[in-house]
């Protein structure tokens, strides 16, 4: 071998060397970038069953209280309501004398029975409802939603009055369909509650820093905000929605000290 096939040989063994160093470092980077979105795409997946398995749940719970709700005021209500009337009209015509003690005693307990079932009916949605004040059922919303760890949750309250369950079932219901609605459209990773005992009533923020909306083309064909908007002013309160697309969205709700107290 001669000096110049012994110098081209020593310095092509560098250059391979150097080559297959490159090759090696080029496929363990190539490997890492594609183990890296393996695993940004496992997690997605993972993140997303949570969300489904989330809202599947908060949807089965509320259809189902809302099925037992309608049974119990179509159906047993109305049933109860016409014996009592008919047990009233028997005591009114006093056709039957010596039943009149028994038959006041019939329709007392039909009424009685009656107004447990009307507030069973209004407590259903929520089992804690009567014994619970309305902070107390938002933070434990807020351990069910951070446990899920899609998305965290921010409660703070300073307000523990006694109001009636009426305002605070619809409330509470009206906020969880804010925390299921930015947890199902908005791509948020944080949800704040903020609760406040004013002078004059109950002021209260919910927000997320979602991707927003256009409210206009939502409000014309959404019905959950719709029911949300329509379950306040039932209660005599005032609800104010806002949103722009790549700000978040939040509702204000106020309800003046007169109607926290009203059925």
């Amino acid at each position: 071998m001669g000096q110049t096939e012994i110098k081209i040989f020593v310095v092509l063994i560098p250059v391979v060397i150097l080559i297959f160093i490159i090759g090696i470092i080029m496929f363990v980077f190539q490997y890492r970038k594609r183990k890296l979105m393996y695993q940004k795409e496992k997690a997605n997946i993972e993140k997303q069953h949570k969300l489904d398995l989330l809202n599947n749940q908060l949807q089965i719970q509320q259809q189902t209280m809302q099925f037992i709700g309608s049974e119990i005021h179509d159906s047993v209500s109305q049933k109860l309501t016409l014996a009592s009337i008919y047990s009233q009209k028997l005591e009114f015509e006093n056709k039957h004398p010596d039943m009149l003690d028994n038959l006041s005693k019939i329709s007392a307990i039909i009424n009685d029975s009656l107004a447990e079932l009307r507030d069973l009916a209004k407590t259903l949605n929520n089992p804690h409802i009567r014994n619970e004040g309305l902070a107390e059922l938002i933070w434990h919303e807020q351990e069910r939603v951070n446990g899920a760890g899609i998305c965290k949750l921010e409660a703070d309250s300073d307000f523990n009055r006694q109001i009636s369950i009426t305002v605070k079932s619809f409330v509470f219901r009206v906020l969880q369909e804010f925390i299921q609605n930015s947890l199902k459209h908005s791509g948020c990773s944080l949800i704040k509650i903020i609760m406040e005992d004013k002078l004059d009533g109950l002021s209260i923020e919910a927000s997320d820093n979602g991707k927003g909306f256009d409210i206009d083309q939502v409000l014309s064909g959404g019905i959950g905000l719709t029911n949300m908007k329509r379950r306040i002013h039932q209660i005599g309160g005032t609800f104010n929605l806002l949103s722009e697309p790549g700000k978040g969205t939040s509702v204000q709700l106020f309800i003046n000290n007169k109607n926290l107290l009203s059925e």
